[in-house]
């Protein structure tokens, strides 16, 4: 259960929520933030509830789903899979470009999913998981917004408008969930341990090298995204973090992301270090 806020720390968190809102503005079209405390109950959000393009963090609820399968026994993650040429997809990953027959286990091109965003990958992940049955958890965990409706690279039901939602509160509410052992505590600490693993996103570029983050980076044409948990000593956090309609250069785009990600985590490694009169007295190693 987490805890409540005194009055002092309440107006840290009524001025980080405008901080939040000035630099979002001053991000490329249409961005969306959730962030909230994992110790107290405290957020701040912007355009939270506003669905947006998933592209690849819709690979979170894929891993939780095949995860789950696992531990209920109908799937053997050491089992070998055989990665025939004919499911190759480009984009993100590096198994599509591997010479020769390839021989991997189901739990290696989870890791993969998520470390280098496999788009080759995933689609064999999602088959096993099963799109109706990922969809299905997450109408159970109470997040009916973030849908999978097509498999990765397939652009023709992107036109379709079959494209990956979410939203940036159910995001993190799906974090929230992970670090409170749902829907299983085993397929959480999995998939949480497999999210820490390095990868090259937004929360990785903003945050500190020596700060434990869990999470799942996605970019698509016009839009990013980055969603996970900040592992702050004090004052763990969930963040989701999402755009669309960005109307600049994807440098550009990535740049002012990753600036407004670095100054939410500056505002919660204040209240990290500080006391609850907000003097900063714990020494952050």
């Amino acid at each position: 259960m987490r805890g409540e806020l005194n009055p002092d720390e309440t107006l840290l968190w009524t001025k980080l929520q405008q901080e939040i809102e000035r630099a979002a503005a001053a991000c490329p079209g249409v961005t969306g933030v959730a962030v909230a405390s994992l110790t107290h109950e405290a957020g701040c959000v912007l355009h939270a509830e506003e669905v947006f393009p998933a592209a690849s963090t819709i690979k979170l609820p894929i891993l939780v789903q095949l995860l789950m399968r696992a531990r209920a026994g109908e799937v053997d993650l050491a089992q070998r899979v055989a990665v025939p040429a004919a499911s190759h997809v480009l984009g993100s990953g590096v198994v599509a470009y591997l010479a020769g027959p390839v021989m991997l286990s189901l739990l290696d091109l989870a890791i993969l999913m998520i470390i280098v965003s496999d788009n080759t990958a995933t689609n064999l992940c999602l088959e096993v998981a099963g799109m109706d049955a990922t969809n299905a958890l997450l109408d159970g965990l109470g997040l009916p917004q973030t849908r999978v409706r097509r498999k990765m690279m397939d652009q023709l039901a992107a036109v379709r408008e079959l494209e990956n939602v979410a939203t940036p509160a159910e995001l993190v509410e799906l974090m929230r969930l992970l670090y409170a052992g749902q829907p299983d505590a085993q397929v959480a600490a999995q998939a949480l341990e497999i999210l820490k693993k390095p990868k090259n996103g937004i929360l990785n570029k903003a945050l500190p090298p020596d700060v434990p983050v869990a999470n799942k980076p996605g970019w698509v044409e016009g839009a990013r995204c980055d969603a996970g948990i900040v592992y702050l000593p004090r004052r763990p956090y969930a963040l989701a973090i999402m755009s669309k309609y960005a109307q600049c250069s994807d440098e550009g785009h990535e740049q002012a992301l990753i600036t407004l990600a670095r100054m939410i985590h500056r505002w919660m490694s204040v209240l990290d270090r500080s006391n609850r009169y907000g003097r900063a007295v714990y020494e952050i190693s």
